[in-house]
């Protein structure tokens, strides 16, 4: 069996969040083991935008430059496909204060005046406090709420349905009217920059987890790859020691899972089950499916883009520059499990489809496919109730800390999620912010 040494943590899984973690522990002088298993392994999403709002992972890509967009890189608008073929752009304003979110919500066109003015006299009436957010949000849909403040179906349809299933992966129509207002105000009513979008390719986050894992192997952190599922062996009210496939016994002042919440279930004796409803509520949790096409064109991409679309297909379209003479074209869906469980080929035949329709000039260039990812696991179902299953950092368990976008951290599953998460383990651990 290996002694602890003072200061030792054995982080499970080596998903974003494990990372991360792993990251500033090593940075403040612990010793580290992380331990990997193939059915771990992060859903990782062929490409992910960034929000301003989204402060931790920003910070994190300042300290890993090479996996940061380039500064001359513009902010890709949000766009919105109409219902009359028109594509309308979200742009914020550089205004101070609460002044930036009203011009912004005024000049945009996606939504009717009569909705921007219910809109805003809601938000006004909150913010004055002549009303307060009712209480039973958690109880009620998105659907529900957003027509209680008087938007319209065709709002609803085009500009609020694409958005927090950009937002959430979730439908308007399931996703918890408390999810829904949580998700839409870090980036439309704080700061100026908060809305404001940039694309991560695949490469750049592979290249973020690749540079994470360099600095610590830098460090000498040790990262034991196993075939077979390690065994925890709880105490009474602490874990003891990580026994691993070939028998070797691991102990450490503290453990950390960084892994899905379907694989920490796996580890769980019966007895931990049935006595918190901290680990048996992980049962409960839902994921949400995803699919995304990408495929190439010849026309170039002056401008990174992406459109939101309303309806029952695929729910977005990324433009991104894929050589200096032609376009990437990403299309997604999350959640729609019919949609997404249709043959490659129809997938791939309807994002074309799809494109020469938002984009007509295409119609005469031929589209090659590049890829087609399925992530089973790409957002978790944010439904009435959903909120109080999300487990916090600390468990019951006195030296045993859970990590990952999923967990209880205030916002939707996201890399921005999982840093949060990984940050107050740490915060946990050391008694300081890292």
């Amino acid at each position: 069996m290996t002694t602890p040494p003072a200061e030792s943590v054995v982080i499970l899984g080596t998903s974003l969040a494990s990372l991360v973690a792993a990251y500033e522990l090593a940075r403040q002088g612990y010793h580290l083991t992380l331990i990997e298993h193939p059915s771990w392994a992060d859903d990782l999403s062929a490409s992910e935008h960034i929000l301003g709002c989204h402060r931790e992972m920003q910070t994190l890509l300042g300290a890993f430059p090479e996996s940061k967009p380039p500064a001359r890189d513009p902010a890709t608008p949000l766009e919105f496909f109409m219902s009359d073929g028109r594509i309308v752009s979200y742009w914020p304003t550089a205004l101070p204060g609460s002044l930036h979110w009203i011009a912004g919500l005024v000049r945009f066109r996606g939504l009717s005046w009569n909705d921007r003015w219910q809109l805003l006299s809601y938000l006004e009436r909150i913010w004055e406090q002549e009303i307060s957010a009712p209480t039973t949000l958690d109880q009620r849909t998105a659907e529900v709420w957003l027509a209680s403040i008087g938007q319209s179906r065709s709002a609803r349809d085009h500009i609020w349905s694409p958005l927090v299933r950009f937002l959430t992966g979730n439908a308007l129509t399931d996703l918890s009217a408390a999810s829904c207002a949580r998700a839409l105000t870090p980036p439309f009513l704080t700061d100026a920059r908060a809305s404001s979008c940039t694309r991560l390719s695949s490469s750049q986050l592979q290249g973020l987890h690749h540079q994470l894992k360099a600095a610590l192997s830098a460090v000498g952190t040790q990262v034991l790859a196993q075939t077979d599922l390690p065994y925890i062996q709880f105490g009474q009210h602490r874990i003891d020691h990580v026994r691993l496939g070939d028998g070797h016994m691991i102990q450490a002042t503290w453990y950390l899972s960084g892994i899905p919440h379907h694989a920490l279930l796996k580890l769980l004796p019966d007895r931990l089950l049935t006595r918190y409803g901290y680990f048996s509520q992980l049962s409960d949790l839902t994921d949400l499916p995803a699919v995304s096409v990408h495929l190439t064109g010849s026309a170039p991409a002056t401008i990174p883009r992406l459109v939101l679309l309303p309806g029952q297909a695929f729910q977005s379209v990324t433009v991104s520059t894929a050589a200096p003479s032609s376009a990437l074209f990403e299309l997604s869906v999350v959640g729609d499990v019919p949609f997404i469980e249709r043959t490659e080929a129809d997938l791939i035949d309807l994002a074309k489809q799809e494109l020469q329709r938002l984009f007509p000039a295409l119609q005469t260039i031929p589209l090659h496919t590049t890829a087609l990812h399925r992530r089973p696991r790409a957002a978790l179902s944010l439904t009435s109730g959903a909120t109080i299953l999300r487990p916090i950092q600390q468990s019951p368990v006195q030296n045993l800390l859970v990590a990952g976008s999923w967990t209880d951290t205030g916002w939707p599953t996201s890399s921005e999620s999982a840093v949060i998460s990984a940050r107050r383990c740490v915060t946990a651990i050391t008694g300081s912010p890292p």
